[in-house]
């Protein structure tokens, strides 16, 4: 009977740590991890208290979004779009509802989506009516055989599949309009009475803050999924003032956005036609698969050994939930999580306490 008791007992022992092999093992698996930014730039540090809540919680509603998406087991995919549509809707980001001004007072809109397991991507660029336009490069990349649709073509076909829509003045922003307004002044250009489209009558309702914060960017996602998949997306208003029809790096697969399982997923942030110049997005990749540095190396050797002090921000993940967010300017509205409880936000390089 001892003998018999000693056997169950080890039997019980095995299979105590058997499941907790499994457990183990299962944890591993359902590893996932995001990360964000708002825009690399400059932010005086002394913004209103209200524009900086604004980016507080722009920050953290876009960041809760795509944490529930990966912790119920959705995809990579899935999660940038979502998580840039919080971003797009923000004001106080340079990506649609808080698009900044071209040179003749309107807005238009680039983004792209990359799925890192099938290098599967698409992107739009100069969009002027369509809402959400990480949803529309999304759907180009599923919907046509094309990786790249622009302006009223590309707010055409969004139309067509179904995409919420706007007037043009729905983009308006009273501190964008003042930001445009004092970037003519400094060239010399005769300033804008008003919007190409009008001045909107939500202008009377929300003046203009003092807080003349830079981004000279973009809103971008990366993200890791429990399948481990990765993908990356990115947005943007350009640059305030740009000429018309100018595109910068945000819609270009390879220069603001990359995605392969075999390397990393890539958002970049700064000055577009340095990092177009460069390849920047595919070139992190590139040194994270071929030359076998860690996400880490790979952004810091980009930013201070290929772009100028000053060009931007970049994040990235890999497959093994390895996130880094850095950037050259002054600041970069930023925000992580991952499955093993890592989770902040920032602006500057101090992260926030209440995160």
């Amino acid at each position: 009977m001892a003998t018999t008791l000693l056997k169950c007992l080890k039997r019980l022992a095995f299979a105590v740590i058997m499941f907790g092999s499994l457990s183990a093992l299962h944890a591993e698996d359902a590893r996932w991890a995001i990360a964000l930014h708002g825009g690399a730039g400059s932010v005086a540090k002394d913004i209103s208290p209200e524009r900086l809540a604004a980016y507080q919680a722009g920050l953290q509603q876009a960041l809760k979004t795509g944490e529930e998406i990966l912790k119920k087991g959705g995809t990579s995919l899935e999660a940038v779009e979502a998580t840039v549509m919080v971003l797009e809707d923000a004001s106080c980001f340079n990506a649609g509802r808080g698009a900044v001004f071209n040179a003749a007072g309107f807005h238009q809109l680039d983004a792209s989506i990359m799925d890192g397991s099938t290098l599967a991507c698409g992107g739009v660029s100069a969009m002027e009516r369509t809402r959400h336009p990480i949803q529309a490069a999304r759907l180009v990349m599923q919907k046509t055989p094309h990786v790249l649709l622009t302006s009223k073509a590309a707010d055409s076909f969004a139309e067509s599949q179904g995409i919420e829509m706007v007037t043009p003045d729905f983009f308006f922003d009273a501190t964008r309009w003042s930001q445009l307004l004092k970037k003519l002044e400094r060239d010399g250009v005769p300033p804008l009475k008003e919007p190409a489209y009008g001045m909107p009558p939500i202008a009377n309702n929300a003046p203009a803050t003092k807080d003349f914060d830079i981004s000279r960017g973009t809103v971008g996602c990366v993200a890791l999924d429990q399948h481990g998949n990765l993908a990356a997306a990115t947005s943007t208003g350009g640059m305030t003032g740009k000429m018309v029809g100018r595109v910068g790096d945000s819609p270009i697969i390879g220069a603001g956005t990359y995605a392969d399982n075999q390397g990393c997923a890539v958002s970049g942030t700064g000055s577009g036609e340095e990092y177009i110049r460069n390849a920047i997005a595919f070139q992190v990749n590139w040194r994270v698969k071929q030359d076998q540095q860690s996400v880490a190396e790979a952004v810091d050797a980009c930013l201070t050994e290929v772009l100028k002090p000053g060009d931007g921000g970049i994040i990235a993940v890999d497959h093994e939930g390895n996130m880094t967010l850095q950037f050259s300017t002054g600041a970069m509205s930023r925000a992580w999580s991952d499955w093993k409880g890592n989770r902040g936000t920032a602006i500057w390089e101090e992260p926030f306490e209440d995160n």
